[in-house]
């Protein structure tokens, strides 16, 4: 928009390397790769090239170029970031402490940098991952039998460190929390550089180069995290689903290191839709007490838009049963009665899977006729999958459509379906996290660090998902749609503290009258 009014601005999109990549798989050696021989000897002509070319660069545009001058668009790319008034990039090109660009923060030095942060609440989870890190007790063993007769000091600092787990894993019934990693840390670290002697010697089999490598950058970035660790942070053993032991440095709150970050910058704005409530994220993401937070009232037209609750409905994990899946689905198949493109988010696929198999039941005429269709979001899809799945909510169409999603995943945020691509949406249950080891510890920490253990475990993130999935139905000012909330919770206080103003008034229904709320909707907004 403002380069339409005669702004002069050059930015750039930073696209992975795993996706920009001319190979399948990343693999920067000359002997792999056509373009890493001589790759440094090009560049400079292919950066040149670009920046006194184009303005607008996107990821079409650094293919285009890198071909033509024969190098790694990855590499490019970050050659003409250093060039660009303007970055878009992944959270991690930042504050990842691997894997930050060391071009703008190699120096850890305070630059005119301003960080604009989109879709703010995702920032929360995604730094704790980033400063977390984890080792696999049976990952050292791997390695120890794949270089076997190459290198007996690595064998033995291996077996060193292997031995030390096994102390711990001796302590460690289910799940264990520990002080402090006194002994296994030295040996950690007598190990990498050794690890490092024997990959600068190139002794590693061929056929175990990825375990090798593997192992190696997990455990320099274990001792990393490792370096940072202060009271906000917990160590803890337990048991992968595969029966392996793992330790895992958890960050509880990644607030000190975010603002240490952000530090290094002019300033940082945050947004989002779903940024509430603001006290939670302005602590959580490094905010002060006089920091400015704006709500920004929303622009739809609160007419065009049927906010429900059911008030009969419970997703408690002690309610799941048979009885619960045939209401929801005869929730889903009333809402859904009008022909038109629906999402039904669910709080996990186990669920989903559950209640998709009674819908189908209930929907079984429809289904024959075609005049209901079901498509099934499942775990671990692609981007061609995820394309194919979105394509089928098309403009006009000519039945019922019904994608079964869950809360939080690809499909939960971040997905533009304008006009009547989404024209209603059910939201099966509150989001809350599945209560395990790990929640629990953020429960403790923070109630009693703060006395919010609940609000800040499984409260804030779980009604943020809900606000994000009730979000995919009205993209733009001339959109219409209806959103049903499943779950009588909502209707308690501590719930509605947490829904957006524009939500106020709602409509609370049974499966009795839900028909009559919408045909109303429907019938008011006939020309929309």
């Amino acid at each position: 928009m403002l380069s339409g009014k005669g702004l002069k601005f050059r930015f750039v999109t930073i696209t992975s390397k795993e996706k920009i990549c001319i190979l399948d798989k990343p693999d920067c050696n000359p002997f792999a790769c056509p373009r890493a021989a001589g790759h440094l000897d090009r560049v400079n002509d292919a950066v040149y090239d670009l920046l006194t070319n184009e303005e607008t660069i996107t990821r079409p545009l650094i293919e285009k170029y890198a071909e033509k001058h024969n190098v790694c668009p990855f590499e490019m790319t970050l050659d003409v970031a250093t060039w660009a008034d303007a970055v878009v990039c992944d959270y991690n090109y930042v504050f990842d402490p691997t894997v930050a660009l060391k071009r703008f923060f190699g120096e850890e030095k305070k630059t005119d940098m301003v960080f604009l942060i989109d879709e703010a609440h995702n920032l929360t989870e995604r730094a704790r991952e980033m400063y977390s890190q984890t080792l696999i007790k049976e990952d050292f063993l791997a390695v120890k039998r794949a270089i076997k007769g190459k290198d007996a000091k690595l064998e033995r600092a291996l077996d060193s460190c292997n031995a030390s787990f096994l102390m711990l894993k001796r302590q460690c019934e289910d799940f264990q929390v520990w002080d402090n990693l006194e002994e296994l840390q030295p040996r950690l670290l007598r190990l990498l550089g050794i690890f490092e002697d024997f990959l600068d010697e190139n002794r590693t089999p061929p056929e175990s180069k990825d375990l090798v490598m593997n192992l190696y950058f997990d455990l320099r970035a274990f001792l990393n995290i490792y370096e940072l660790i202060d009271d906000d942070y917990r160590i803890y053993t337990d048991y992968t689903q595969d029966g392996s032991f793992r330790l895992k440095l958890l960050c509880m709150e990644p607030k000190r290191l975010l603002k240490q970050r952000m530090a290094l910058g002019r300033a940082g704005v945050l947004f989002s839709a779903t940024l509430l409530p603001i006290r939670y994220y302005k602590d959580q993401l490094g905010g002060e007490e006089d920091d400015y937070a704006i709500y920004v009232p929303s622009p739809f037209d609160t007419k065009k838009r049927l906010l429900m609750v059911g008030n009969d409905v419970s997703t408690k994990y002690t309610r799941r049963n048979r009885t619960e899946y045939e209401k929801i689905a005869n929730y889903v198949n009333v809402f859904t009665g009008k022909v038109g493109n629906y999402f039904v988010f669910f709080p996990s696929y186990q669920m989903l899977n559950d209640t998709a198999e009674v819908l189908k039941e209930v929907l079984e005429k429809e289904l024959e006729k075609e005049s209901v269709r079901i498509y099934t979001q499942t775990s671990g899809m692609t981007e061609p999958e995820k394309e194919a799945f979105l394509e089928v909510f098309e403009t006009n169409p000519s039945c019922r459509n019904i994608g079964l999603c869950v809360m939080g995943g690809i499909f939960g945020e971040g997905i533009d379906l304008k006009e009547d691509r989404l024209i209603g949406t059910v939201i099966v249950g509150t989001g809350l996290p599945m209560v395990c080891n790990e929640k629990e510890l953020f429960r403790t920490y923070f109630e009693e660090k703060l006395g919010t253990g609940f609000e800040y475990a499984y409260l804030y993130p779980g009604m943020n998902k809900v606000m994000q999935s009730a979000g995919r139905v009205i993209r733009t000012t001339e959109d219409v749609g209806a959103i049903l909330l499943l779950d009588e919770r909502f209707l308690q206080k501590q719930y509605q503290s947490l829904f957006p103003r524009e939500w106020f008034p709602f409509e609370t229904v049974n499966l009795d009258g839900l028909e009559d709320k919408l045909r109303d909707f429907w019938k008011g907004n006939e020309n929309g």
